[in-house]
């Protein structure tokens, strides 16, 4: 009996380690989830597209309008360090432990990053941008690469939001290299950003969709805004040696918080009789990789336009004939440093354009507004191989094969860009989601 106890104790403590290695065991594969904003330390006001890493890995995000973040992250992680970084502040580092069940309201330091006068700028913009250029492959890869992403779409007609659209997709692109000419650029555009829809839902004002016509009706494939990214398509932008010659150019040195400097350079087009665009770049003063470009369409492009807008025409409310105005064209693209390789990191594209109807001299205001967010990367082979996109998935198509509320719940098992409390009460006037 006496050994017979012995032999039932020994089980049972064995059971009891069995268990609690396995409820360790269970609890390293949890996916640990939080949330957080990101505020400017003086002012207290929020920093849209705050850069949130993780290390040791390439999962990341961005902040949205209000400051707001949402980070899920791999097992395996959670003793890790999340790092907060935004242009002209000091970079905040924050153990993923601390962040869990917990409210976490991160203030970054505003720093003064000019560099002193009397040092002298060594290089031009054009060199500086030569450099960004010839360093592409080296910063961004040449190998193919599996970006996952966060994907929403507005459309606007005036002021009121009418159909608004949110998707997780999957974008293989194959690589970065230069391109110096039209064929290198078609076979790029060719091989590169076949898109998969992992999710998607849209809750859309259908009358008044239909009433905005060709405009409101047109949908374009879902892998068209990664066609955006200007550091895989070169050609013929201000990273192109080419147009140099077309834009004005000049630039300032700015000191990094962590150390080196940052070249932040401005242009502009330099001819009315060309269409084209003006905005700003800031490079990385170590890798030379492009750390964030913005541009819109340059006001001297507006002579050319007015000579070009009749050509095309639009039918909006079932009447044709509509021309195009200049549009108001803004576009921020972003580029992040995760686990050692730079990648793109989100992507905001927004357009607005008055409509007018020559005959009647009627203005109707239409707009859209697309925000990009990529949470993580991955140039594991097995992973390319096993990935299955399409160039032409969602053409003419929504992204409602699934059903549900406009709330962050319905998106808990994705990193996902947290709905601004202005676009919550837009999307509750729409009405509920539909197929």
């Amino acid at each position: 009996m006496i050994l017979h106890k012995h032999h039932l104790t020994a089980t049972a403590a064995i059971t009891l380690i069995f268990m609690f290695c396995l409820n360790l065991f269970l609890r390293a594969q949890e996916t640990v989830s939080f949330s957080g904003r990101v505020i400017d330390g003086k002012t207290n006001l929020p920093l849209m597209f705050a850069q949130i890493a993780l290390s040791n890995s390439t999962t990341g995000t961005v902040t949205n309008e209000d400051g707001q973040f949402f980070l899920q992250i791999p097992p395996g992680h959670e003793m890790d360090t999340l790092y907060i970084s935004y242009l002209g502040y000091e970079m905040a580092r924050q153990a993923v432990s601390a962040l869990v069940n917990s409210e976490n309201l991160i203030r970054l330091k505003p720093k003064e990053v000019l560099l002193k006068e009397v040092e002298v700028v060594a290089l031009t913009p054009e060199e500086v941008l030569k450099r960004a250029f010839m360093r592409i492959p080296e910063n961004y890869g040449r190998d193919s690469v599996l970006l996952t992403a966060f994907y929403r779409s507005q459309k606007f007609a005036g002021n009121k939001l009418a159909e608004y659209a949110e998707a997780v997709i999957e974008d293989l692109k194959a690589g970065y290299f230069h391109q110096n000419t039209m064929k290198e650029i078609q076979e790029a555009y060719s091989r590169s950003n076949f898109t998969h829809l992992v999710k998607g839902r849209v809750v859309s004002d259908t009358a008044l969709v239909n009433s905005m016509g060709d405009v409101g009706k047109a949908a374009g494939c879902l892998g068209c805004i990664f066609m955006k990214d200007m550091v895989e398509f070169s050609y013929h932008t201000i990273l192109d040696e080419e147009t140099f010659r077309t834009y004005t150019l000049k630039m300032e040195e700015l000191g990094r918080s962590e150390g080196g400097r940052i070249y932040h350079i401005w242009f502009d087009q330099s001819n009315k009789n060309q269409r084209g665009y003006k905005g700003e770049l800031f490079i990385d003063g170590n890798s030379f990789a492009v750390m964030k470009i913005k541009r819109s369409i340059s006001y001297m492009a507006f002579y050319k336009y007015e000579k070009e807008k009749y050509r095309k025409t639009y039918t909006i409310n079932n009447i044709p004939g509509w021309i195009a105005e200049m549009p108001l064209i803004n576009e921020t693209l972003n580029y992040s440093n995760r686990d050692n390789g730079w990648y793109l990191s989100s992507i905001r594209d927004e357009q607005w354009i008055t409509f007018t109807l020559p005959s009647t001299g009627q203005k109707i205001r239409l707009g859209y507004k697309n925000d990009l967010v990529i949470t993580d990367v991955t140039r594991e082979p097995q992973h390319l191989r096993n990935f299955k996109g399409d160039k032409k998935a969602g053409i003419n198509q929504r992204w409602d094969q699934l059903v549900g509320q406009a709330d962050e719940a319905f998106w808990a098992k994705f990193n996902y860009l947290p709905v601004e409390e202005k676009l919550k009460q837009d999307i509750k006037g729409i009405g509920s989601y539909e197929k």
